[in-house]
């Protein structure tokens, strides 16, 4: 069986794309995870008019995360143009994250998060790997990454544990610019990182593609 797993499933936008992209039909099983509080209902919403598009599909509003418990989750609400804080952007809605530093801005977009501090549940994403391989050792999983940072935390999990080799593709998306706080020094640190974590992955058999 094919498994999709979007780890960071915002309003379910990227996991359209993916169904185009990789053809994913009837045949496949879809988990999907979604933990900032402001923009879950609307992926519940979006997911009653999209769910019949698979063999079995879940939402889950959990982060992504190296270890099972609860964490502090930065939810962004929404944001602002720029530092003046005088045009709200409405209709964009950003993401979140589980760093303990919570950048207050995107220095790509140079948007500011306008965010609140939330209490989430957090799963070992060795745990959702094991509950599908056990249960079909045939499992064929990728993986859409795009989890504000964590991916630092859960990319080594994943490359330790003894199901990776069930999984195919991964598509990442990197935020080694949140690390801006620390500098160049701070963002070329984690540059080195995810040049390590790709090369490990691609070591396990691993497709690796950059997902924006």
């Amino acid at each position: 069986m094919k498994y999709f797993l979007d780890f960071g499933s915002h309003k379910l936008e990227g996991l359209l794309e993916f169904t185009e992209k990789l053809n994913i039909d009837t045949e496949w099983i879809v988990q999907s995870y979604e933990p900032n509080i402001f923009v879950y209902n609307e992926s519940e919403k979006n997911a009653e008019s999209i769910k019949e598009k698979y063999k079995k599909f879940s939402l889950y509003q959990k982060a992504i995360m190296h270890e099972n418990g609860f964490v502090t989750f930065n939810s962004h609400k929404g944001c602002w143009k720029d530092e003046t804080k005088t045009e709200y952007l409405e209709n964009m809605t950003t993401g979140g994250n589980v760093l303990d530093f919570n950048p207050h801005m995107d220095i790509g977009n140079r948007v500011f998060f306008d965010s609140e501090q939330v209490e989430v549940e957090c799963i070992d994403v060795d745990d959702i790997l094991r509950d599908i391989c056990e249960e079909d050792n045939e499992a064929e999983i990728y993986i859409k990454c795009d989890i504000e940072g964590a991916e630092f935390v859960v990319l080594p999990r994943i490359i330790e544990s003894s199901y990776a080799k069930h999984i195919k593709e991964m598509y990442i998306e990197w935020h080694e610019r949140m690390w801006f706080y620390d500098g160049m020094e701070g963002i070329v640190e984690k540059q080195k990182e995810r040049t390590i974590y790709t090369s490990n992955l691609k070591r396990l058999g691993i497709k690796c593609f950059d997902h924006t």
